[in-house]
């Protein structure tokens, strides 16, 4: 399982194989404002990067993680 799907996974209670790139606050209950925030830090403490909070707001489903994260970690493996 990749790490974002890992993270994804322990914060929101979602199993991994039900994640995916549609995954959304919309269609997951457990992805409230409080588990928005901690998903930035573990994704930014996991890929050792840093989110503007304009790109973090601006990321509406996992698939828009993804496409963030690769733009800016230097090793990404999903």
């Amino acid at each position: 399982m990749g790490k974002l799907k890992e993270i994804f996974s322990a914060v929101l209670g979602v199993k991994a194989d039900e994640i995916t790139d549609g995954l959304s606050p919309q269609s997951t209950p457990s992805w409230d404002s409080l588990n928005a925030i901690v998903l930035i830090v573990e994704i930014e403490k996991a890929f050792n990067v840093k989110f503007s909070y304009d790109e973090a707001m601006a990321v509406k489903n996992f698939g828009e993680v993804v496409a963030l994260v690769k733009s800016k970690a230097s090793s990404f493996n999903e």
